[in-house]
């Protein structure tokens, strides 16, 4: 199931606003006719009303009834729907958290494991915002201090095929942070670069 947008909240409200107007007519009807919801529609001798349309009081009542019930749905429902609006600007908040502290992990003096060589348009390296020969200081869990070969790599990419995996690449003496989603494109593989050992020589 989606999870509920602002637009989708605003219009819930909307449909409260126009709820609690028409609820506000009908409530109109009931004083033109001198009563409200509870007042008895017969006279002491048990015959209706004279001074008041009987069936419009019912009709109009039953609607009252129906409004109010759907009132109060709707209300819950856009309770809801905010708990889980600020639920969400909490996670993102969180996650910003995350990124800092991801970057926190890193300076100049932090060794590259490997690097970026080709970047196909339209992938999802390209989307993630890779360049050519962007440095790999952070891919996921890995580190230099953890990684053996380009299979780590590859492991991670087939666990973390549409999820998030978190880079940092070192591009002209600037750490930047990089967050990549593998998945199945028009192209081969599931990044769209080509991801390279980084041999010392090349420092």
């Amino acid at each position: 199931m989606d999870r509920p947008t602002r637009e989708f909240a605003l219009q819930l409200m909307a449909s409260k606003d126009k709820m609690e107007s028409d609820l506000a007519a009908l409530m109109d009807v009931l004083k033109s006719n001198n009563t409200d919801m509870t007042q008895p529609l017969v006279d002491n001798e048990g015959f209706p009303r004279s001074d008041i349309d009987v069936y419009q009081v019912r009709t109009t009542r039953h609607k009252v009834i129906c409004l109010r019930n759907d009132l109060k749905n709707l209300t819950q429902k856009i309770e809801t729907v905010l708990h889980d609006l600020h639920a969400q600007q909490r996670e993102g908040a969180g996650m910003d958290e995350n990124k800092t502290s991801f970057l926190n992990e890193y300076d100049e003096c932090s060794p590259p494991f490997a690097k970026i060589g080709a970047v196909t348009e339209g992938s999802p390296a390209e989307k993630a915002g890779l360049k050519p020969d962007d440095l790999i200081l952070g891919f996921g869990t890995l580190r230099a201090s953890n990684f053996s070969n380009l299979k780590d790599v590859a492991q991670i990419v087939q666990h973390r095929l549409n999820c998030e995996i978190p880079l940092c690449v070192r591009r002209y003496d600037e750490l930047m942070q990089i967050t990549l989603i593998p998945k199945t494109w028009s192209g081969k593989g599931f990044l769209g670069c080509v991801v390279l050992p980084f041999d010392a020589v090349d420092r």
